[in-house]
């Protein structure tokens, strides 16, 4: 049996019984692989579309061409709007430059709030490390 395996957009469809599979995993050990993850839902019978996921391979393949046409500093030359995409240096449309500093910018935002949830817990585990080296 075949499970949808596309829903709303970032929400994955998956059979209950393998979500459950899985978030239990991952709270009984406060972690879980890439590789247990595939398991559980290889074990549930969850596949794609073979010419979806054939599609899915060739753009991430053309995803990461574009994504490595670098100018001399390293900087990015062609950036994506959409599906698709731009190079900088020649692009005069100002509405899809706006587009893409907005999705850096909002990409930017998610990364500082968990870089600063990480750096809070790192600030937490150095505390309890200081005072069980006091007690020691």
């Amino acid at each position: 049996m075949t499970q949808k395996t596309t829903g709303p957009p970032g929400r994955p469809i998956l059979p209950p019984e393998a979500e459950d599979e899985i978030l239990t995993a991952l709270f009984a050990n406060m972690r879980i692989s890439s590789g247990e993850i595939a398991a559980i839902l290889k074990k549930h019978h969850v596949s794609g579309d073979m010419d979806v996921l054939q599609d899915r391979y060739r753009k991430q393949l053309g995803q990461r061409l574009m994504a490595s046409i670098r100018d001399e500093q390293g900087r990015r030359e062609v950036l994506a709007r959409g599906s698709e995409y731009i190079v900088l240096e020649c692009c005069n449309d100002r509405q899809a430059l706006q587009a893409i500093r907005r999705r850096i910018q909002s990409q930017m935002n998610g990364l500082e709030v968990s870089s600063m949830k990480v750096g809070g817990r790192i600030h937490v585990l150095e505390r309890f490390l200081a005072r069980f080296r006091k007690a020691g």
